[in-house]
């Protein structure tokens, strides 16, 4: 399939730091594919014993999303720079600028035909910032050989974004950190997480601050932002199924101390936290609406859902009802997955809805990445959440 590139890019849209690396055209298929395999293991594993989850009942009545067309072409991107990735997080930056993260991603150029070259670019993480229609991808390492933009001392781990917020001069972003610790595909597990702080305007690097992890949650997948405190969600892994655990943190404390939701209040234990909700993406977005709060993932109670789906609640530590359907990905099928969506709010429209993402992946055969470059994009929709929010109960499960 032939596209039209919708916005073209000068060379200096692309801006690497310092580095070199080996792009050799294994390492990018391994990459990719452990990618996938880390979004869709639960799907692969035994269902996990004393977990209750609702079963999944018919799609209601359409939601209303349709598909956000100018943000489809912004990201069909044909070289000097992203070409390609997923996680497809964002920022909002004072100045009204937005930072995308991902992870996974594809550089070089794209062919008019839509393939791209055996030989392109592959680096674990970057960033994107918008400003308008203009796209600047920023990496370390150089255009020849690019590296990742936040790379761990360990040669033999590597990083993939969650999300992130702005506190005065800075920004600060989660990333999570996984290592390969058998042979093999399966062989990798998620080893910790940090906090990049990056400095305001320019985006470098200042600091890197570990955080806890010793109860396996890995927190930082969605943030919230509150008059006094952050909410910062995370996942924990049971089996087949990612569990929602949420803490948080004084606005502007995150590296403090943090209080963990015990299911009936605060603790400044994280071994007392417990989990919320069963079910969820990797990722995900945690939204405020007009009426509490809706969080918008990918219905994980099946595997390879379709079905974006939002939950709701008073507040943010629950109780979460739902899901109510919002989209059903018309990509996903037994070859093409469909995966963590998240919400962008800083482009919600009154009247044209919230504007959410998700990601697109080949499950078995990532040579297609290189036939079709669309295969490796983000796609984007807008919904009223406000609305659903507001629906009548008998139109939620």
């Amino acid at each position: 399939m032939a596209f039209r590139p919708a916005n073209p890019i000068s060379p200096e849209e692309t801006m690497p730091l310092h580095g070199t690396c080996d792009n050799r055209r294994q390492q990018f298929l391994v990459s990719i594919v452990l990618t996938l395999l880390f979004l869709l293991a639960p799907l692969f594993l035994l269902p996990v014993a004393c977990t209750r989850i609702p079963p999944v009942a018919p799609p209601p009545l359409s939601a209303g999303a349709t598909p956000a067309t100018d943000f489809n072409q912004l990201f069909t991107r044909y070289g000097n720079g992203w070409t390609g990735g997923d996680g497809t997080l964002s920022i909002g930056l004072p100045d009204g600028r937005t930072l995308w993260l991902f992870g996974d991603t594809f550089l070089g150029y794209v062919r008019p035909d839509g393939s791209r070259p055996l030989d392109s670019p592959l680096i674990r993480n970057c960033l994107v910032v918008q400003d308008g229609e203009r796209l600047v991808t920023r990496h370390e390492g150089t255009t020849r050989d690019p590296r990742a933009f936040l790379v761990p001392e360990d040669p033999e781990t590597w990083y993939w974004p969650g999300d992130g917020t702005v506190w005065e001069n800075q920004v600060w972003v989660f990333f999570h950190r996984f290592h390969q610790v058998t042979p093999g595909m399966w062989g990798w597990a998620w080893d910790g997480t940090v906090m990049a702080v990056l400095q305001l305007p320019d985006l470098s690097l200042d600091r890197v601050i570990p955080v806890a992890h010793d109860h396996g949650v890995a927190y930082g997948a969605a943030l919230n932002e509150g008059d006094a405190w952050v909410y910062i969600f995370g996942t924990e892994q049971r089996g087949a199924v990612k569990h929602l655990h949420v803490a948080r943190a004084p606005r502007g404390g995150l590296e403090g101390s943090w209080h963990y939701w015990t299911g009936h209040h605060w603790s400044d234990n994280s071994g007392a936290s417990r989990s919320i909700l069963a079910g969820v993406s990797s990722q995900f977005g945690v939204v405020g609406l007009e009426q509490g709060f809706g969080l918008v993932t990918m219905d994980e109670r099946q595997p390879f859902s379709d079905r974006v789906v939002v939950y709701l609640a008073e507040t943010p530590t629950g109780p979460w009802q739902g899901p109510v359907d919002i989209y059903r990905a018309p990509e996903a099928n037994s070859a093409v997955a469909a995966y963590n969506p998240f919400v962008h709010p800083q482009f919600s429209r009154h009247g044209n809805g919230h504007l959410i993402s998700y990601n697109i992946n080949h499950v078995h055969d990532p040579d297609t990445l290189y036939d079709d470059a669309a295969l490796y994009r983000p796609r984007f929709i807008r919904v009223d959440l406000d609305r659903l929010a507001v629906r009548p109960a008998g139109q939620e499960r």
